[in-house]
């Protein structure tokens, strides 16, 4: 009796070590399938599970935005001996049918990290942004800006658009708005009422139906809304993008948002956060950026931070914690030993520790942008596939 009955402890002792090696080997897999497809969870949705229901089977669940990663995941999960039933969900979610798009209809809109106000505030979009949409939960859309960061954000601040409105968007005669912050006017002068505030950067679609003059542009929203802007504060969209870029027209643009306070999550001259203040630099001349200034710092032609007297007009500055290298700030260089960054509000320093409006951020790195375009993280606006057809 007592050799069964340590046999039968022995028995289920070793199917429970079993059973906990295949929920672990599961668990292993999906992290490493994770860590080689969406490493960084700010530019990829990879929200998969692996659920163990019983001694022989596990199930998949949760959501996913790239397809190669879901069949992987199953590979793997093949290969390792690992039996499961897959119930993951692919985004775009079905839910949204065929308006997988979408264009941004308010001057400067706050996407958040979760489906609500309370949400932490993530970034910013400015009007007339194309976006991808991945999911819908409630009033919120799940949405990924042109630089790949996806958040959140209310169904009043955006148009949803299929595959083929947004082709035609892309077809369409459209202006850049070149000034600071203006207004698009009901109708073809300054007195009538205002349909939409503008800022730096905004991207409108001219109406046909509209009276555009010598100096008003009559203009479609993404909404429907129409109205009329200055052309003194446009420029052709397609000709603007096929600009070079000149560092000389980056220090213009941050030099113009001096004194614009600080906002966490901030990219358009209403506030900005540090790297949203670079960002919105190089968007006005034609260049997307990567969003935080951890992404920004993996880009770019890199400079040892003690060689900054070699930094050229436009290159990144970035500072941060040296004992463990985490970047935390971002300034961008105007040369002379000066930066301009937002911290508190955008404002002019010195790395050179022997000026006066020196700080002392420890500085970590250095990245040349200008002459990597191109590259990962750097893009030029004329050749994104969301705002040009390629």
């Amino acid at each position: 009796m007592k050799r069964i009955t340590k046999k039968v402890l022995w028995t289920a002792a070793l199917t429970l070590a079993v059973w906990g090696a295949k929920a672990q080997s599961a668990g292993d897999l999906v992290e490493q399938v994770r860590a080689r497809y969406a490493p960084d969870k700010r530019v990829a949705v990879f929200e998969i599970e692996a659920e163990q229901v019983n001694d022989t089977l596990y199930i998949l669940k949760g959501k996913c935005d790239d397809p190669e990663a879901v069949r992987a995941l199953r590979e793997r999960l093949r290969r390792g001996g690992v039996a499961f039933e897959d119930y993951t969900t692919l985004l775009p979610s079905r839910a949204l049918g065929d308006r997988t798009q979408a264009l941004v209809t308010l001057s400067s809109v706050n996407l958040r990290t979760a489906p609500a106000h309370a949400a932490e505030f993530a970034t910013q979009a400015i009007l007339g942004t194309p976006l991808r949409v991945l999911d819908v939960q409630g009033g919120w859309y799940r949405v990924q800006t042109p630089d790949g960061y996806i958040s959140w954000v209310d169904d009043d601040a955006i148009a949803l658009k299929t595959p083929g409105e947004m082709e035609s968007w892309r077809m369409s005669q459209r202006f850049i708005y070149t000034g600071y912050i203006g207004f698009v006017y009901a109708g073809p002068d300054e007195e009538g009422s205002r349909v939409s505030d503008l800022v730096l950067g905004t991207v409108l679609e001219v109406d046909p139906a509209g009276k555009t003059n010598r100096k008003f542009i009559a203009v479609r929203l993404p909404d429907g809304r129409s109205g009329y802007v200055k052309r003194s504060e446009t420029q052709d969209f397609t000709e603007w993008a096929a600009r070079e870029l000149r560092p000389d027209g980056l220090e213009r643009t941050a030099r113009s948002m001096m004194g614009v306070p600080y906002l966490w999550g901030g990219t358009s001259v209403k506030g900005v956060d540090c790297s949203g203040m670079v960002k919105t630099a190089y968007f006005a001349n034609g260049v997307i950026l990567a969003r935080d200034a951890s992404q920004q710092a993996l880009t770019g032609e890199k400079i040892a931070p003690e060689a900054w007297r070699d930094c050229r007009k436009g290159d990144l500055l970035f500072f941060g914690n040296a004992q463990t290298g985490r970047v935390t700030h971002v300034a961008m260089y105007l040369g002379d030993g000066k930066f301009i960054h937002a911290s508190g509000r955008v404002k002019v320093n010195s790395i050179d520790p022997q000026a006066e409006d020196f700080v002392g951020y420890p500085c970590l790195s250095i990245s040349r942008i200008v002459g990597r375009i191109g590259t990962p993280g750097i893009a030029r606006v004329a050749g994104h596939p969301w705002y040009f057809n390629r």
